[in-house]
């Protein structure tokens, strides 16, 4: 059965009543008529439209978990109940920007080319309350680089090789639904660092990405709150779950490596960096320990030839790590 033309909105939710209830008055009320799938992830108190104090609405699909099992599960959950050729995933506390609708309608317009996904800027809670409403400042220097205006453009080969790099995000991005069907890509369902194999991964498989310089949306940022994004346990070694598709799939095709192994490196570095920056003292030599593992296995000596010959520097960082202890 074909999709329906337009958009799904799949919202993961655990314990926040406020921000969704929000965030469904918003989504209800633009024009293009959105179908929005909540996906309850064992909220201490059930969500729904009466718990919420919003009027029952057909457009508006409630799905639970029994068990909390992290925001990934939530996302694959919803993403199967969708019935429209476009789906993008939203947190409870996200908040859509006035550019957002018309970029849908651009997106939804007969002119428009067809696209596996659509990258959109989007705004960072922490810059806008420094009065500087954008992303975060190393992701404007990609969105800088790679030269994208504000109406949706097909990204040559150079420029998808350089937001790659932006930070993995699922909630910058309007989905092909059968693209993701397509290919098989799915968040990852550990409890953090879900969206890492969804980013990557569409990024590699995707052969027409649009990207628009719009400011779409905004994602409020709590350092010190409760999500699961700030833990700092034993939990964050189930990074290498997502690490393992995404390192099989850049290897799967030659052209993929030649394009991304770079980006795909330095990530690595980055992560693993931030990740034992977090961690106890007690975890931190038991992780880069692995980490270390992870890098010999994916970059063997061809594939570190070539990130040396393209950036020595970034190969001088991989050995340093390589070689090194845990802080």
């Amino acid at each position: 059965m074909l999709p329906h033309p337009g958009l799904s909105v799949v919202i993961p939710v655990w314990n926040d009543p406020e921000g969704l209830a929000r965030l469904l008055r918003q989504l209800l009320a633009l024009p293009q008529g959105l179908r929005v799938i909540v996906v309850d992830d064992a909220s201490d108190v059930p969500l729904s439209a009466a718990a919420l104090d919003l009027p029952e609405e057909p457009r508006l699909t409630w799905l639970r978990s029994a068990l909390q099992r992290g925001a990934g599960h939530a996302r694959n959950l919803g993403l199967a109940q969708v019935q429209t050729s476009q789906v993008l995933f939203l947190d409870s506390d996200d908040l859509l920007l006035p550019a957002f609708s018309g970029l849908l309608d651009d997106l939804l317009s007969p002119g428009t080319p067809g696209f596996d996904f659509c990258l959109f800027r989007h705004v960072d809670s922490r810059l806008r309350a420094a009065g500087r409403p954008g992303p975060l400042d190393t992701d404007q220097l990609h969105w800088t680089r790679a030269g994208i205006p504000e109406r949706p453009v097909l990204l040559r080969p150079d420029q998808a090789a350089r937001l790659v790099r932006i930070s993995a995000y699922p909630w910058n991005k309007i989905y092909r639904t059968g693209f993701l069907h397509e290919t098989g890509i799915r968040c990852t369902e550990i409890p953090v660092h879900n969206d890492i194999e969804l980013h990557w991964r569409s990024f590699f498989e995707a052969r027409r990405i649009l990207a628009t310089a719009r400011l779409c949306a905004e994602h409020f940022v709590e350092e010190d709150g409760q999500r699961l994004t700030n833990r700092t346990g034993a939990e964050r070694f189930e990074v290498f779950r997502a690490l393992a598709p995404v390192q099989a799939d850049l290897q799967a095709d030659p052209v993929r490596t030649a394009l991304y192994a770079d980006a795909v490196a330095e990530f690595y570095l980055s992560l693993f960096r931030w990740i034992e920056d977090g961690l106890g003292a007690a975890l931190r030599p038991a992780f880069r320990w692995r980490a270390q593992g992870f890098l010999r296995e994916g970059f063997e000596l061809p594939l570190f030839t070539l990130i040396a010959t393209r950036d020595p520097g970034l190969a001088a960082r991989l050995n340093d790590y390589l070689a090194g202890d845990a802080p």
